[in-house]
C-alpha cells in the first residue's frame, strides 16, 4: 500500500513539474505570437494612413455618402440602392451628384445637387492628428456660395461632408472616400 501511495505521489509530482514546464513554453510562444500580431497590425494601420494621405494629396478621390441630414437636428436620411457621389478630379474640377435639402424656411424640399464645375475657390487640405480636413467653396453657377468641408479620418477612411450655404441650412453627409477609377 505504501508503495502505491509513493508511486502515485511521484507520478503526481512529475505531472505537476511537466505541466509547469509546458505552461512556460506556451507563455513564451504566446508572447511571441502576440508581439508578431501587434507588429503586423501596426504595419497595416500605417499603410492605411499612408493610403489616405496619398488619396487626399492626389486630389483625385470619390466620396460616397451612406446617409445625410440637415443641420441642426434634421431628420436622418439613409441612402439605399442609388449610388450618389461627389468626385474631385486632379484636373481641378468636381462632379457632384448628391441628394440635397434646400429651402430657407420649412417646409424644406429634397432635391438632387447635380453639377460639374471648375469653380473651386480657396481649396485647402490640412492634416491633423485624426486625418485630414479639406475645405473649399463654389458658386455652382448660381448667386449662392456653397462651402464644402470634408473631415476624413485616416484610420477608418470614414468621411464627413458638410455643405454650408449662404441661403440654406447646412447639410451633413457621412460616407467613405475612395480613389477615382477612370
Amino acid at each position: 500500500m505504501k508503495q502505491i501511495i509513493l508511486c502515485l505521489s511521484g507520478l503526481l509530482i512529475s505531472l505537476t513539474a511537466m505541466s509547469q514546464a509546458t505552461g512556460a513554453g506556451s507563455q513564451e510562444e504566446f508572447e511571441s505570437r502576440r508581439a508578431a500580431k501587434i507588429q503586423e497590425r501596426d504595419a497595416r494601420h500605417q499603410s492605411e494612413i499612408k493610403y489616405v494621405d496619398s488619396l487626399v494629396l492626389s486630389r483625385n478621390y470619390k466620396f460616397t455618402p451612406e446617409n445625410f441630414q440637415q443641420e441642426p437636428a434634421g431628420e436622418m436620411h439613409n441612402i439605399y440602392g442609388i449610388v450618389y457621389t461627389f468626385e474631385m478630379f486632379s484636373d481641378n474640377y468636381m462632379s457632384i451628384d448628391l441628394p440635397y435639402i434646400a429651402g430657407a424656411v420649412p417646409p424644406y424640399r429634397m432635391t438632387v445637387m447635380n453639377e460639374m464645375t471648375k469653380d473651386i475657390q480657396k481649396y485647402t487640405a490640412v492634416q491633423d492628428s485624426d486625418g485630414w480636413t479639406i475645405t473649399f467653396s463654389s458658386n455652382l453657377y448660381s448667386d449662392n456660395t456653397y462651402t464644402f468641408t470634408f473631415k476624413i479620418y485616416s484610420i477608418t477612411q470614414e468621411c464627413e461632408l458638410n455643405i454650408a450655404s449662404d441661403l440654406y441650412p447646412t447639410v451633413t453627409y457621412n460616407g467613405t472616400i475612395t480613389p477615382l477609377n477612370y
